[in-house]
């Protein structure tokens, strides 16, 4: 009785964290494509801006562009180096259902 209670918590928090796990990836991933289409545009209009002297704009960008992949940088990296680990656990524990 109190392993069926276990084990219906344990399904339903696992159910729950996929389900933001989702959520998260697909709002990171649309945040991705925005960011890789702003770049696009600064790319195309930073002679214009140049041309204007709007030096410190393009700096202020750049600058923030480059925060940007820093901080993409080191949530993939986190990212990798949690499934490395769930990848070491599910194979020296084959029993555990991690799926």
């Amino acid at each position: 009785m109190i392993t069926r209670h276990l084990q219906d918590a344990f399904h339903r928090g696992k159910r729950t964290i996929g389900h933001i796990w989702h959520h998260a990836t697909k709002i990171a991933g649309g945040l991705d494509r925005t960011m890789g289409m702003a770049k696009r545009v600064y790319g195309a209009l930073h002679p214009l801006l140049d041309d204007f002297g709007a030096r410190n704009t393009s700096k202020a960008l750049m600058q923030g562009f480059t925060a940007y992949d820093q901080g993409r940088d080191q949530v993939m990296g986190q990212h990798n180096r949690v499934a490395e680990h769930l990848h070491r656990l599910r194979r020296a524990v084959p029993e555990i259902t991690m799926d």
